[in-house]
């Protein structure tokens, strides 16, 4: 017969209550067997022996200051709760530096739930009783039926059912036997909890299947959310914002969850807090008002709707087939209690970093600006700060604030951790020492954070109107975050990030303005602060001469004074209207950087390594060098830089094929240059190229109004429209010393036509047989001039011996000569095949071209071949191959081959392509080709090639349709074997 169970819970005790006699003995032995179960429990004997059953201890009563005690909840009808246990953290008190870390609550304990026989491999019993965990085992191939008892007209009756090896639907009916439509959501080893939403009291069914060959071991229970007795009451402080109550607990596999009854009121707005369990808030009706995806819910605060009392059910996953321990908690955010308050504070003030509290009213007492954080030892923590309507604001924590109080709430947790507030008005000079702006000579300020938000202030004697270095950070690299304030807090400039280390900051407001900075933890700072034109501690700098050797061609050379990571130096009011600007630290001088500031505080040259400058004429201007981690040596140089400048080269006749000039470097310092007049038709190309292993030249052209035309890395450069230029080279690596390499200037043309080294050699664009010479030192450019009409194409191919770098093929019209328009559209053609130009002709009248190959990077002297495609594509382009020679071939580094056939060129274009996918194509360059085009030599690579069976590699021109196998004009199928080495 069926034994109905009622746990009463009056003065702590757990009594059962048996309708047949003789059960009794049996059924109280079975309630001494505990399974795994939700709260933390008395400890267990050291025997290792269970307690028998009792009373859950209940929620512990907060006290201010001290660990919780154990104590006695009370249910829903006013007796003593069973449910989970709870811990709470300590009550606030009134003063921002009340209260600490709470004691944390114990651990949760694996035996809180009774189970009832029969074990977990007999047949399940025909009764379920509410909150009780059943494990049994289910029969193969046919229902398992059990009784539950709903006791209230209106109920939501949770059913979880749990196996290790599949998941069971479970499906429940009423009294009459009609099915009750129930939410279940299903996961990878069960289905549910099932939420069943109940609508009279009586006996229901519930109903599972095994589809399985054998019996099946199940765990079970359930849950009537909105008539069960066993769930904890939370009043009072449990729902405190500051120190919410939290409830920790274990939930076994097969429990359908444990609960609390709330004293929440519709419309307040509560936040929950849990870990590693689902939480659902159920109203009187067992609707969840904070539901996933619910438009009052938000994260983890949900406003409620619906009809009190508010239940608070939480329930596991158990994906893992695991009992699942958690931590629950409840506060009230419409109505912040234990929050304590604070106001604005001074400056040097070190806050309470001790007190764990998770919100704080943050009280202002006039309208202003105002800054507020909160922060640990470890850094700063986030937080949410809100207007009495819940809305948010100021997530920078920096903003205006009205007169009042304000609500900050660190981010949710169930862990209580403990942080200071900062709080303080924009405006605040409480705390503020005096300050210097000339700190280049009377040294920066140098300190330490004694702790976490104890910042501090420095007023600046500093007017209004002019302008401050700012300089930030330690030899380890450590920086501040710090802002510029004038009078009324407002921010003139700041620095939050470790790369905010310099910075000229433009001071517009009202004097006297303060320096701030912000205590992030106990750490040493540096903030280094500088008038814009004042020169106290800078050094004169000078100009340098162009070329090598000693005097003022080394520059600025010095040491920045012990500790500094700075060197500020001071220019006259002569400098040229251009300047040519470099610097070297030895050492680590990643971190470096060099800037030229004029008196308005205007930084109008940020400088790298070497750059071209143009300061305000006739006024000084001071520079600072930020001179990475302060370790060694600096060395600064400026040169004039207009086309004015006496440079140390001749000056350059510009005549194509005149040889190039040599350049040598003792420094990284050194540079050179040369001066050359021009009518404004004329076309300049100036290049540099290498005179050693693959080194080359830096270097630029200015035009006479000292606007630089090119980039230092180019390696040529097109002038037009000037009446006077300014090459300049430098070094071309940043250590090199002695690297020698060539300059050359060439006129390419003047407003009579195209030069006659150029004229000399007319191509044409429909294709042009082999030309072949040598660049060298002495004559290092090959120019040829073409017509081209509108829409036409010119392909022109290259082949050289250098195969790392290689020189430079381009084709350029005077419409296009230095603007970088697109009247001459060039791409490379085919990388894989050496240096290939493929230019299209975009203007709307004849285009007059020339085609230019210089040494690019290439080291000379350079042996080289062109030829010019004839127009089309496929065969018609690139021939039609025949054979090649030798058609078999071991793998393994670098072949030659012939490709035998006609109308081949420099110019043809094919693929040799592996049979089958994992053998890709092979990568080849043209070599030669013989005067009648029936004979191909070129370079292919077999490292990696597929050998045997899978090495047959068809040849294809490309551009040409063909069917895989079948030979066809410009398809070869298998024209290359590869065998083993």
């Amino acid at each position: 017969m069926s034994v109905p169970l009622r746990t009463d819970h009056r003065r702590g005790r757990r009594r059962v209550a048996v309708t047949a006699r003789p059960l009794a003995v049996a059924l109280l032995a079975s309630l001494a067997l505990l399974l795994p179960g939700s709260g933390p429990q008395p400890a267990v004997a050291a025997s290792g022996t269970a307690p028998a059953p009792a009373a859950l201890p209940a929620v512990q009563a907060p006290t201010s200051g001290a660990a919780p005690s154990a104590g006695s909840g009370s249910s829903a009808s006013g007796s003593s709760a069973s449910g989970p246990a709870a811990a709470s953290a300590a009550t606030p008190g009134a003063a921002p530096t009340s209260g600490g870390l709470p004691t944390p609550s114990r651990p949760p304990r694996p035996l809180s739930y009774p189970s009832r026989t029969p074990g977990p491999n007999d047949p399940c019993p025909p009764t379920l009783t509410p909150h009780v965990l059943m494990r049994c085992a289910a029969a193969s191939n046919e229902p398992t039926l059990l009784k539950l008892d709903v006791t209230a007209g209106q109920d939501l009756v949770i059913i979880q059912v749990t196996s290790s090896l599949s998941g069971m639907l479970p499906r429940l009916s009423d009294p009459d036997g009609q099915q009750v439509q129930c939410d279940v959501r299903a996961d990878t080893y069960s289905f549910g909890p099932a939420r069943c939403p109940t609508t009279r009291a009586g006996t229901y069914t519930l109903r599972l299947f095994n589809f399985g060959d054998r019996s099946l071991p199940i765990a079970l229970s359930y849950l009537p959310v909105l008539s069960t007795d066993a769930c904890v009451t939370m009043k009072g402080t449990d729902t405190s914002l500051g120190n919410p109550t939290v409830y920790r607990g274990t939930l076994p596999v097969g429990m359908a969850g444990d609960c609390w009854v709330t004293d929440f009121a519709t419309g307040d707005v509560v936040r929950r807090l849990s870990t590693d369990v689902s939480q659902s808030l159920f109203d009187a009706t067992g609707r969840d008002v904070c539901a996933p995806g619910s438009p009052k819910v938000s994260g983890p605060d949900c406003t409620l709707a619906g009809t009190a009392p508010y239940r608070l059910v939480a329930q596991g996953t158990h994906v893992r087939g695991d009992d699942e321990t958690y931590s629950v908690a409840m506060s009230r955010l419409s109505r912040p209690e234990g929050c304590p308050v604070v106001e604005p504070q001074a400056y040097g003030v070190a806050p309470d970093l001790t007190d764990a509290t998770r919100c704080r009213i943050l009280r202002v007492p006039a309208d202003g600006h105002h800054l507020f954080r909160g922060t640990r030892d470890s850094g700063d923590t986030g937080g949410t700060l809100y207007r009495p309507d819940l809305s948010t604001l100021c997530p920078s924590g920096d903003c205006d604030l009205k007169a009042g109080d304000y609500l900050f709430t660190v981010p949710p947790s169930t862990y209580a951790s403990p942080y200071a507030m900062v709080f303080r008005s924009a405006a605040e000079t409480r705390g503020c020492t005096a300050g210097r702006d000339d700190q280049m000579a009377s040294g920066a300020s140098v300190g330490t954070f004694e702790s976490a938000g104890k910042d501090i202030c420095r007023t600046l004697p500093t007017a209004s109107g002019q302008a401050l270095y700012v300089l930030n950070g330690t030899p380890n690299g450590k920086t501040a975050r710090y802002r510029v304030l004038d009078a009324a807090g407002v921010e003139q400039c700041h620095g939050f990030t470790v790369y905010d280390t310099y910075q000229v900051c433009q001071l517009t407001g009202a004097a006297p303005f303060r320096l701030t900075a912000e205590a992030q933890g106990p750490f040493n700072y540096r903030l280094l602060v500088q008038r814009v034109g004042e020169t106290a501690g800078c050094t004169p700098w000078g100009a340098s001469e162009y070329g090598t050797g000693s005097g003022l061609r080394t520059g600025l050379t010095g040491k920045p004074a012990d500790g500094a990571l700075e060197a500020c130096f001071t220019v006259p009011a002569d400098h040229p209207a251009t300047e040519l600007v470099g610097y070297q630290v030895e050492g680590a001088d990643d971190d470096a950087e060099l800037h030229l500031v004029d008196l308005s505080g205007h930084d109008f040259c940020a400088i790298a390594y070497l750059e071209t400058c143009r300061p305000p004429v006739g006024e000084p201007y001071t520079a600072m060098l930020r001179n990475g981690l302060g370790l060694g040596k600096y060395t600064v140089v400026r040169r004039d830089a207009t086309p004015s400048a006496v440079c140390d080269l001749p000056r350059s006749s510009g005549r194509v094929g005149a040889p190039s000039t040599v350049l040598t470097y003792e420094s990284t310092l050194d540079a050179h240059c040369t001066a050359f007049d021009a009518d404004r038709a004329d076309l300049f190309q100036v290049s540099a190229h290498a005179a050693t292993n693959s080194l080359y030249g830096m270097f630029s052209v200015l035009d006479a109004d000292g606007k630089r035309l090119c980039l230092w890395s180019a390696t040529d450069c097109r002038a037009t429209g000037s009446t006077r230029y300014l090459a300049v080279a430098a070094s071309p690596t940043v250590d090199a010393s002695q690297t020698p390499s060539r300059l050359d200037v060439w006129r390419l043309a003047t407003a009579a036509g195209w030069a006659p080294e150029c004229a000399a050699h007319p191509v044409s664009a429909d294709g042009f047989d082999q030309r072949s010479g040598v660049l060298s030192d002495d004559n290092p450019l090959y120019c040829a001039v073409l017509e081209m009409k509108p829409g036409q194409k010119v392909d022109v191919a290259s082949v050289t011996d250098d195969f790392v770098n290689r020189p430079r093929l381009t084709v350029a019209g005077r419409e296009n000569w230095a603007t970088g328009d697109t009247a001459y559209k060039c791409t490379q053609d085919d990388a894989s095949t050496g240096t290939n130009t493929a230019c299209t002709y975009n203007g709307t009248t004849t285009g007059h071209a020339v085609l230019l190959l210089s040494p690019g990077r290439a080291h000379l002297p350079l042996a080289y071949t062109l030829q010019g495609a004839r127009p089309g594509t496929g065969t018609e382009r690139s021939g039609v191959p025949e054979s090649i020679s030798p058609a078999v071939l071991p793998a393994g580094g670098l072949a030659e081959i012939t490709v035998h056939g006609t109308g081949l060129s420099l110019n043809t274009q094919f693929s040799l392509s592996g049979r089958i996918p994992p053998c890709g194509a092979l990568a080849w360059r043209p070599l030669r080709v013989n005067a009648t085009g029936t004979e191909l030599v070129v370079r292919v690579n077999l490292d990696g090639a597929c050998t045997g069976y899978d090495g047959n590699y068809d040849l294809l021109i490309n551009g040409v349709p063909h069917k895989d196998g079948v030979p066809s004009p410009g398809y070869l199928p298998k024209a290359l074997k590869v065998i083993a080495g």
